[in-house]
């Protein structure tokens, strides 16, 4: 048995609580802490970007270790960009270990989830830096809330000029993201991975944006099996 096949791990975002138990390979989402299946389980590690109050209020009425990820500088071969790392989103980071401990070259990592971030490893596990951007519910609601007559209500993947307010919003959107994503793999991404996580990854793919990415969405989850380590 190995030394995790009895620890859950927690991946905190901003609107949902996503975990997976040792062992499986598919994401399961919690609507609380407490809804979080904790039978059997010797351990929980956590990633938490912003709801760092919320974990520290649960971990204190469980009765085993609870152990939130931190960005190290150095770890296992990965070295990070940033000199101060609390400034790094622990999310981040969690995915660029998974993808440079699994694979050991160089890689673009692009999350796109409540913001749109992307991250650059090179073969020697150098982080180069990155990007942030809001997403695409983050751009949706700044129009909402500064322009007047901006609906919120169409989610599709069409970059074509919209024909009604609301369309124009979701696909200037849409190519808006796009362009961003073909112009970063096009400067990018050379021989190495390009992979896409998030929420909004499938959404981002369904535009038509020829780019040869795949889509991963437990490395978060995934970088909590390293982080101890």
């Amino acid at each position: 048995m190995s030394e995790l096949d009895n620890v859950l791990f927690v991946d905190v975002g901003n609107t949902r609580i996503k975990y997976m138990v040792a062992g499986c390979t598919e994401i399961k989402y919690a609507d609380a802490f407490d809804s979080l299946p904790l039978q059997g389980v010797d351990e929980v590690r956590v990633a938490t970007v912003s709801r760092h109050k919320e974990v520290s209020d649960w971990s204190q009425s469980v009765n085993m270790p609870v152990r939130v990820a931190r960005v190290a500088k150095y770890h296992k071969g990965l070295t990070v960009a940033y000199d101060d790392v609390s400034r790094l989103g622990v999310d981040r980071w969690l995915a660029m270990l998974a993808l440079w401990v699994e694979e050991q070259k160089g890689f673009s990592v692009i999350d796109l989830g409540t913001a749109i971030t992307a991250d650059f490893v090179d073969n020697a596990g150098m982080h180069l830096g990155g990007y942030i951007m809001p997403g695409y519910r983050l751009m949706k609601e700044a129009l909402g809330v500064h322009t007047t007559q901006v609906g919120f209500g169409g989610d599709s993947s069409r970059l074509e000029p919209g024909d009604s307010t609301e369309s124009c919003v979701d696909h200037g959107i849409n190519r808006m993201v796009f362009s961003w994503l073909a112009n970063i793999y096009s400067m990018e991404s050379k021989d190495n991975l390009f992979v896409l996580t998030g929420g909004d990854a499938e959404k981002a793919v369904d535009t038509g944006c020829e780019i040869n990415a795949e889509i991963d969405k437990t490395l978060v989850i995934r970088g909590l099996r390293y982080c101890f380590e």
